[in-house]
């Protein structure tokens, strides 16, 4: 079987993955965007559709104020045979630490957040063959002096757990130990981290022991992923791996990596992909110790049909691939049998706040994205278009506002502290197409006015690239937002239109 990497590409990081009978289901990080923790499911592990969030409601995700690249933290999904249940596990590191939630069906309502005392990121679960629930998680807040992750058999009904927690394996030595896992093999436990953080340096390192909470034994050929020597590929940062035996007994790992444009610069942020494992000596072996590659092979027979195509007019209403930046305030984005309505408030782009905001993820490196719009504001604070988004500090963006009672076509770019206006193009109408094509350097923005297309400029993807700003965990989306500037708008802003090409795998055949 032949493949396309990554098997979900954009910003989707922190893969974890479980499995029901021919059913597997995968999750990852979503930071400070709302709803939280998208869910995937497949069949054959290359063909992935999404189908809901695991966190959609404010009782399960509260991310008021949450700083940008803040919020939830790497889940990991497991499946639990002895209560046919299923339970996601995340930290929201900015309101209240580590809790899981539970849902019989993994596409419907997950449970209110079941919280857990201890500190630490990217908590995981383990059920063992006993029926016992065991919790762990890295021990950054450091409880137990110098131990790299902490675990503990827990009640699931309650969160409390049934003992101090135990320190593990804190792993080989390297930078940032998290994202734990533990696995029962052939009579092992295997304790599976990443080490060396989340970019160039990242590893997938492995233990073992005969006992959960005995001495482990590092894996002789450790780490059994990283590419951290591999800085001229485009496939970088590999790491943070889940393991899953597929039901002809052939093992996968799911991990986060990222494609570079340059050298060192990514911005469609980490992504999730998929490699065969094999076992040597009792120990998993990742691609067989060779490099990740954006055409891979492994065993089975399905047939990828991965196309990254989108086009909506919003008239069914939002589906899963949107996202709101933090909680959304009520009224301020509604789908209708017109299209998208957009309500500005006071928030904008470069707040730690709730504008109004509808964003999708850029999913190629090269594509092209069209919005149609209407809006024609009558006041001069009121600003709404579309806006190529990474932070609150990394933006840039194609809009309508007023200015001195007249109306304007703006294109914008924000990176740090400098706020430029690269376009200002007078407006008497208010109906616009906003196009942008993409490649891995830059983006060529123009806007259709009057059946006429005017080139607005470009745009250097490395500005929005995670490189380029200070703590940055995310991708670029794509999305739809309107501002009052520090005023409610009274003007409504309608799209009626969004269309996505993607290009990346035109060129690459399987």
């Amino acid at each position: 079987m032949r493949y396309h990497n990554p098997i979900i590409p954009g910003f989707y990081p922190d893969p974890s993955i479980c499995k029901k009978g021919d059913d597997y289901y995968l999750v990852t990080s979503s930071f400070e965007f709302f709803p939280g923790v998208p869910i995937f499911h497949s069949k054959d592990l290359v063909n992935w559709k999404q189908i809901g969030h695991c966190l959609t409601r404010k009782s399960q995700l509260d991310l008021e104020g949450v700083p940008c690249s803040k919020g939830i933290y790497a889940p990991t999904i497991r499946y639990n045979p002895n209560d046919d249940m299923f339970y996601m596990v995340t930290t929201n590191v900015t309101k209240g630490g580590n809790f899981y939630v539970t849902a019989k069906d993994p596409a419907g309502e997950w449970s209110d957040p079941i919280w857990v005392e201890q500190g630490g990121i990217d908590p995981s679960l383990f059920f063992d063959d006993d029926g016992s629930a065991h919790f762990i998680s890295n021990a950054r807040d450091r409880s137990v002096s110098g131990a790299g992750f902490l675990c503990a058999p827990i009640d699931l009904k309650t969160g409390k757990f049934l003992r101090p927690a135990t320190p593990l394996w804190g792993g080989t030595g390297e930078s940032a130990p998290e994202g734990p896992h533990i696995y029962k093999i052939g009579g092992w436990y295997y304790q599976m981290i990443a080490e060396g953080g989340t970019e160039l340096g990242h590893m997938v390192t492995i233990a073992r022991s005969r006992e959960l909470y005995g001495k482990y034994e590092p894996c002789p050929f450790n780490p059994i992923l990283t590419h951290r020597h591999r800085k001229g590929d485009i496939i970088q940062a590999t790491g943070h791996a889940d393991l899953i035996e597929d039901n002809d007994g052939n093992w996968w790992a799911v991990f986060l990596g990222y494609r570079q444009t340059h050298q060192y610069f990514h911005h469609l942020g980490r992504e999730t992909f998929l490699a065969p494992v094999s076992w040597r000596d009792g120990w998993p072996v990742i691609n067989n110790g060779e490099a990740i590659k954006l055409v891979m092979e492994g065993p089975g027979s399905a047939v990828q049909t991965l196309s990254t195509d989108y086009e909506t007019d919003f008239t069914s209403g939002i589906d899963f691939n949107w996202v709101h930046l933090r909680n959304p305030q009520e009224g301020a984005c509604e789908a209708g049998p017109n299209g998208l309505i957009l309500r500005g408030n006071s928030y904008t782009l470069s707040d730690i706040g709730n504008p109004a905001f509808l964003g999708i993820r850029q999913r190629d490196l090269s594509n092209r994205v069209e919005v149609d719009m209407i809006f024609s504001p009558k006041l001069n604070y009121e600003e709404a278009g579309f806006t190529i988004y990474y932070k609150c500090d990394a933006h840039m963006d194609v809009y309508i506002s007023r200015v001195n009672n007249e109306n304007y076509l703006f294109f914008r770019k924000v990176v740090g502290e400098i706020n430029h206006e690269a376009a200002r193009v007078p407006l008497d109408i208010d109906r616009i197409t906003i196009r942008v094509i993409a490649d891995k350097l830059e983006y060529r923005v123009y806007a259709v006015v009057n059946g006429a297309e005017i080139y607005l400029g470009k745009g250097l993807t490395r500005h929005v690239s995670t490189e380029a700003h200070e703590l940055g965990f995310t991708g670029v989306f794509y999305a739809l937002y309107a501002t009052g500037n520090g005023r409610n708008c009274e003007t409504e802003a309608l799209f009626t239109r969004f269309s996505y090409k993607g290009f990346d795998r035109e060129d690459i055949s399987l």
